[in-house]
């Protein structure tokens, strides 16, 4: 196989292909959601926390958005899906703080995320039937980003390109700016940096790789870094 025949080869966020099980998957996670935020939140918490989210949203498309749109974004679809993802994290904390928030979400991500994307990536077979799972795997990601950044989501520094590793930095995430308009960068942390510390260690997980991350922006961090590398012997 090669990895340009990989499914959503060189496609970012806004561009890769559904499968067809998408939209049952997308129901799935909603009720899930749904239930984990009743079971915090009580049945009129959860629609109260759904009007908040409503409000929050329409306040933030009043506003300037020029932030958003400097790297080139300009679809705005997609724009009113970031400030929705954010505008959830902000009602949720205003009510409940943003401790308990940030933890409710965090657990909602680790339920739905990697049934609701994986089918959308290649598996780790795939990689390996490319001949080298690393460097197959290193291919692909990186064209992924370039898709993003090419598309106004992200701007990507590289660091590494070796045998041995994969690292580079995200200096700018439209997700975190659309948190620093809502007033607090961290909000984009529970809603969308954390799925990255779900979803890669499952797919390097027996691969004798590993992800590691020093921080993000929504923490405070001058980068959102990306380092995927060799386990050392004596790590195994």
């Amino acid at each position: 196989m090669r990895v340009e025949d990989m499914r959503n080869y060189g496609k970012g966020l806004m561009d890769s292909v559904p499968d067809p099980g998408m939209m049952e998957r997308e129901g799935e996670m909603r009720r899930k959601m749904q239930q984990e935020l009743e079971g915090e939140l009580g049945s009129a918490g959860a629609i109260q926390l759904m009007s908040r989210m409503k409000e929050e949203s329409e306040r933030m498309k009043a506003r300037d958005l020029s932030s958003l749109k400097k790297h080139g974004l300009r679809d705005q679809r997609f724009i009113g899906s970031v400030i929705k993802r954010i505008a959830l994290m902000k009602a949720l904390a205003d009510m409940i703080g943003m401790e308990k928030a940030s933890a409710l979400q965090c657990r909602l991500v680790e339920n739905t995320i990697w049934k609701l994307m994986s089918p959308m990536w290649p598996s780790v077979d795939d990689y390996k039937d490319c001949g080298d799972f690393f460097e197959a795997f290193k291919k692909y990601g990186m064209a992924a980003m370039i898709a993003n950044a090419r598309a106004g989501l992200h701007e990507v520094e590289l660091v590494e390109d070796s045998p041995v590793a994969l690292a580079f930095n995200v200096k700018y995430c439209v997700w975190h700016e659309a948190a620093k308009l809502f007033g607090d960068p961290y909000l984009c942390y529970p809603s969308t940096c954390y799925g990255d510390e779900v979803t890669i260690p499952r797919v390097l997980r027996h691969t004798g790789y590993q992800f590691k991350r020093a921080g993000t922006l929504a923490q405070g961090a001058p980068v959102c870094d990306f380092r995927y590398e060799l386990i050392a012997t004596g790590e195994h």
